[in-house]
């Protein structure tokens, strides 16, 4: 637990997490601008934009919150890049050499972080809903409570990927860059059908049983996966973060 407390020390004395955030939360409030009022203000404009209504705007909005993958995969590089790029790292091994378990607290803490940023952009995102989406009702407290593990077990896959990245390059720059292109990449390639049978943008949006409609539902790929093979999707690429992680660390261990 100390390791993890560690790391909590480190992350919440940087003022990157709270920029990261304000960062999200516009980035949600235009998706929801988009997606939840444009269409109503101007329809003649919008075109074939659709308007999202209750109460499937709710999960629709989960689903594109969580589809902000770039917050897990920077806020694992910068934090892990900056302990690598100097001797935190070796003191850090010479006061508890194992390894599985620096990179486990990293996991956990830097996880935690994204899944509670995540919720309250969901959280932001329902309340728009709940003041300018058309329509009636809302998820139950199962829907909700369905919600919180899967973006969970999105978060740890796409840490998982951020810590792999500065593990194998070792340079914050390089490793941001590496994996934002494979963010980008990933989800222009998931619109392709064989890919997107292991795609990790696939199963992130696949998780979650929605269809967002109009012109842009075709675009947002998964719909066709079930939440079996999209949970296997992303503990996949979990393994495969972990793996390029522990490689990076044993290659060239500080």
């Amino acid at each position: 637990m100390s390791l993890v407390h560690a790391e909590y020390l480190k992350l919440s004395r940087r003022k990157l997490y709270p920029v990261m955030l304000l960062i999200l939360g516009f980035l949600v409030a235009l998706t929801a601008f988009l997606l939840l009022i444009f269409g109503q203000l101007a329809p003649e404009l919008a075109g074939r934009v659709p308007v999202l209504t209750k109460p499937d705007a709710y999960l629709i909005g989960a689903q594109q919150v969580v589809g902000q993958t770039w917050f897990p995969l920077i806020l694992a590089v910068v934090l892990i890049g900056a302990a690598l790029s100097s001797t935190v790292w070796a003191t850090s091994l010479t006061r508890s050499p194992s390894k599985p378990a620096h990179i486990g607290a990293r996991i956990l803490v830097i996880g935690a972080a994204s899944w509670l940023a995540m919720l309250l952009g969901i959280a932001g995102w329902a309340v728009l809903v709940a003041i300018a989406s058309p329509g009636e009702g809302g998820p139950s407290i199962a829907e909700w409570l369905d919600v919180f593990w899967k973006v969970g077990v999105i978060q740890v896959a796409w840490v998982a990927l951020g810590l792999g990245a500065i593990a194998m390059l070792r340079s914050v720059g390089p490793a941001i860059g590496a994996a934002i292109a494979f963010s980008f990449a990933e989800s222009i390639l998931a619109i392709w059908g064989p890919y997107q049978n292991v795609s990790l943008s696939a199963a992130t949006n696949g998780l979650f049983d929605v269809d967002i409609g109009g012109s842009f539902g075709p675009f947002v790929p998964g719909g066709d996966l079930s939440q079996i093979h999209a949970l296997a999707i992303i503990v996949g690429w979990t393994l495969v973060g972990l793996g390029l992680t522990w490689w990076g660390l044993q290659r060239r261990d500080a």
